[in-house]
């Protein structure tokens, strides 16, 4: 039996046809067959749901365009039948023109017949999901282990919020540990966050050598890469050569779109994020450990060996290439947001995991936007004196002084 898990990109990418589809042809042959099961996180199903429409669908269709208008613009720098243009001096008299309009043509036939074949690809992960695969939950001590992660500024933490990244690999260490799994195969596309570059290549961080080495896992960034160990050869040489290279060259065929335009015109203009700029974080994010590391609840009489404050400094944010409408990158779960106009000044809460931020937009006199982001601090509502009280993420909705005047029969 050989178990593996791939990261939500990965399954973007055989999706999307960026790896052959025999692989996830031959991938769920195989899991029909009893040879290989799925090891599957709940993050990468939840993430899965988001992207499928927005990346796979969306993103073959801007692909298929993009080429469509490439195209064009070769055949009218080739000029129509007949016609002399400008740039026919830096051609050959048979300047192939006719080639290309039968080639554009035939291109464009081709549209419907991809789509298709990327919906069937969709169809067919889903039902993997959803029959055929595996379900690892996110157990209360993974969550910790990423939060300490990130406070030691740990692989994938190297310079943006990867707390989904840590959770969805930790979660694989820990399945595998607990069952006895060896030779587990953990598949990701995202080598930014989990690999280090020496010296022109990629290779797997060493802040996870440890923990593959522990659970005798392997590692791999290209899915036929990791197939071939499985049945040799499903993969040629020259295809994984090919997909190596559009890594190395920082290829990403993930494209944001804008929703204003989406919703508003149906069109499909991609955003374009720039550098990140500052956000003021009003949360108070409190963390209480014992001289054993234990977290314990969130009381003034616990013994405590430290008091950790952990806040976001800095928010991705970026415009529409077509409207410039502005989006920006959630720092909690990275969920792109559009900020619709009634939505500046007066609180925007993230359409996926619902953090709350004000986004305040002022005009300085040379007509220019100012722009600044604010996640305000979460304060709760006494139910029993009706006083404001600061959020812990405790599950109650009494505050310490009622919640103490109740330990002690005070009603």
């Amino acid at each position: 039996m050989h178990y593996i898990t791939l990261d939500t990109n990965t399954w973007i990418y055989l999706a999307n046809g960026t790896e052959p589809a025999k692989i996830l042809n031959f991938i769920n042959k195989e899991v029909g067959n009893g040879n290989i099961t799925i090891l599957l996180p709940e993050i990468v199903k939840k993430e899965w749901e988001t992207h499928k429409d927005k990346t796979v669908r969306q993103g073959s269709l801007k692909h298929f365009n993009d080429i469509t208008e490439a195209l064009k613009k070769i055949l009218k720098l080739l000029g129509n039948k007949g016609e002399k243009d400008f740039f026919n001096f830096l051609l050959e008299k048979d300047n192939k023109s006719e080639y290309f309009e039968d080639f554009l043509e035939e291109f464009k036939k081709k549209k419907n017949e991809i789509l298709n074949a990327v919906n069937e690809n969709i169809k067919l992960i889903d039902d993997l999901f959803k029959f055929n695969s595996t379900i690892i939950s996110i157990e209360t001590e993974i969550f910790l282990k990423a939060g300490q992660y990130a406070l030691d500024k740990k692989a994938p933490f190297k310079g943006k919020n990867s707390f989904a990244d840590a959770l969805i690999i930790l979660s694989f260490f820990d399945y595998v540990k607990k069952n006895n799994i060896e030779g587990a195969i953990f598949i990701t596309y995202n080598t930014d966050d989990f690999c280090e570059k020496k010296e022109g290549k990629k290779s797997l961080h060493p802040d996870f050598i440890e923990d593959f080495e522990e659970t005798k896992s392997q590692f791999y960034t290209i899915v036929g890469e990791a197939i071939n160990t499985i049945e040799k050869d499903i993969v040629t040489k020259e295809e994984i050569e090919r997909i190596r290279e559009l890594q190395e060259n920082e290829w990403n065929d993930d494209v944001e779109f804008c929703e204003v335009c989406k919703e508003n015109d149906q069109r499909l203009n991609s955003v374009n994020f720039y550098n990140k700029t500052e956000i003021n974080d009003e949360r108070i994010i409190e963390t209480f450990f014992d001289e054993n590391q234990t977290e314990l609840d969130f009381k003034e009489d616990s013994p405590r060996r430290s008091i950790i404050e952990y806040k976001i400094d800095s928010i991705e944010v970026g415009n529409c290439s077509w409207c410039n409408s502005l989006h920006f990158k959630c720092v909690d779960c990275e969920h792109i947001n559009a900020v619709w106009e009634g939505e500046f000044n007066v609180g925007k809460e993230c359409d996926y995991c619902g953090l709350n931020y004000i986004i305040s937009r002022e005009y300085s006199r040379d007509g220019e936007n100012e722009i600044e982001f604010t996640i305000p601090k979460k304060t709760i509502t006494c139910q029993k004196c009706s006083n404001e009280f600061y959020d812990f993420n405790s599950g109650v909705d009494i505050c310490e002084n009622c919640e103490n005047d109740y330990s002690y029969g005070e009603k």
